[in-house]
C-alpha cells in the first residue's frame, strides 16, 4: 500500500469514527428526550362543574403532541378530606381514582393537605380511626406510602410528602425526619450525575406572601416548607435541576443556584370559579431535551361561568 494510499484509508477511518459519532450523539439526545406534565390542585368534587372540568384537562393532556410519557400530579386532588366525614372523603377518593383512569398515560401523584383525612376537628373524625389523617391517601393512592421515587431514562423522580400534621389538628409544610433520612439514601443510591427532579405540594421557595403584602411580610407556616433549607441541603451535593410545586394556584418561577423553583398553577384555578388571581385554570408540559428541559403553561379554555351561575 502506497502513501497516497495510507492516506485516503486514514482519511477514511476518521470520517467514518467522526460520522459514528454524530449519530450515536444524535440517538442519545433522543433517547433522553421526553416529554411529561405536571398537573396540581384538581380538587375535583361533584359540585362546581368539577368533574367535567377535571375530565376537559385530562382531555387537553391525551391531545398533546408529542404526547406526554406519564402524568405528575401535585397534590389536592380532591376537594376535601381535612374536614369531612368517612362518606364523603371516601366517595371523593373513588371518584378521583375513577376519573384518573381516563388518562392515556401512566400517572404519578403527590400528596396534598386536602388528602388528609379528618384532620380538622370538625370533621368528628378520631385519630385512632383506620384511615385518619396520611392513612386514606396511602391506602387508596399511594401504595402504602406517601412519598416515593422513580426513574425515566436519564432523569430521577422524587414525590416527596410535605405534609406536617401539628398536635392542634392543623397541617403545614413541612418533611419529617424519617423521609430525610429515605431521601440521602435515594439519592446515594441515584448518584450526583443523574438529573433529579423533586415534587411537593407545599413550595420549598415562594415569592407569593411578598407579593401581596409586602417584601417584609411574614409567611403562614401553612404555606411553605419549613424546613426546605434542610432538603437543599440534602441535594447540594446532587444534580438537582427542577422543584415542581403547587398549594398556591398562581404561576410563578424562582432560579437560583443553577434550580428552578417553579408554581405550577392549578386544574381548578379558583376552586373551579374561574381563573385565580389572574391566572386560568391549566398544568405544565415539561420537555426533556439530554439534560436540559423546558417548560410552558397550558391552558384548556375551561368555562367556569357555564356551572356557577
Amino acid at each position: 500500500m502506497n502513501t497516497n494510499q495510507l492516506k485516503k484509508l486514514s482519511l477514511f477511518v476518521i470520517l467514518f469514527i467522526f460520522c459514528h459519532a454524530l449519530v450515536w450523539s444524535a440517538d442519545t439526545t433522543k433517547t433522553n428526550s421526553f416529554r411529561f406534565v405536571f398537573m396540581t390542585d384538581i380538587h375535583i368534587q361533584p359540585e362546581r362543574g368539577a368533574i367535567e372540568g377535571f375530565k376537559a384537562a385530562i382531555n387537553a393532556v391525551n391531545a398533546l403532541k408529542p404526547k406526554p410519557a406519564f402524568v405528575i400530579t401535585g397534590g389536592d386532588l380532591i376537594m376535601d378530606a381535612l374536614a369531612q366525614g368517612y362518606g364523603r372523603a371516601d366517595s371523593l377518593y373513588k371518584l378521583y381514582i375513577e376519573t384518573e383512569k381516563l388518562f392515556q398515560m401512566p400517572v404519578y401523584n403527590t400528596i396534598g393537605n386536602h388528602e388528609i383525612f379528618g384532620l380538622y376537628k370538625q370533621s368528628n373524625i378520631e385519630p385512632s380511626h383506620l384511615e385518619y389523617g396520611k392513612k386514606m391517601y396511602a391506602n387508596r393512592l399511594g401504595e402504602g406510602k406517601t412519598y416515593r421515587s422513580f426513574d425515566f431514562k436519564n432523569w430521577h423522580f422524587v414525590l416527596l410528602d410535605a405534609m406536617g400534621m401539628t398536635p392542634e389538628r392543623k397541617y403545614i409544610g413541612h418533611v419529617d425526619s424519617t423521609q430525610l433520612k429515605w431521601l440521602k439514601q435515594d439519592l446515594e443510591t441515584t448518584g450526583a450525575e443523574r438529573p433529579l427532579i423533586i415534587v411537593t405540594h407545599i413550595p420549598f421557595y415562594t415569592i407569593y406572601s411578598q407579593y401581596l403584602n409586602g417584601p417584609t411580610a411574614e409567611v403562614n407556616k401553612a404555606l411553605i416548607v419549613v424546613n426546605a433549607h434542610e432538603i437543599s441541603k440534602v441535594c447540594e451535593d446532587y444534580n438537582l435541576k427542577l422543584v415542581l410545586q403547587g398549594h398556591l394556584h398562581t404561576v410563578e418561577e424562582i432560579f437560583y443556584r443553577d434550580v428552578r423553583y417553579i408554581i405550577g398553577g392549578s386544574v381548578c384555578g379558583a376552586w373551579w370559579k374561574g381563573a385565580h388571581q389572574g391566572f386560568a385554570e391549566g398544568f405544565v408540559v415539561v420537555d426533556i431535551e439530554g439534560d436540559s428541559f423546558s417548560w410552558k403553561y397550558h391552558t384548556f379554555g375551561w368555562d367556569a361561568e357555564k356551572y356557577n351561575r
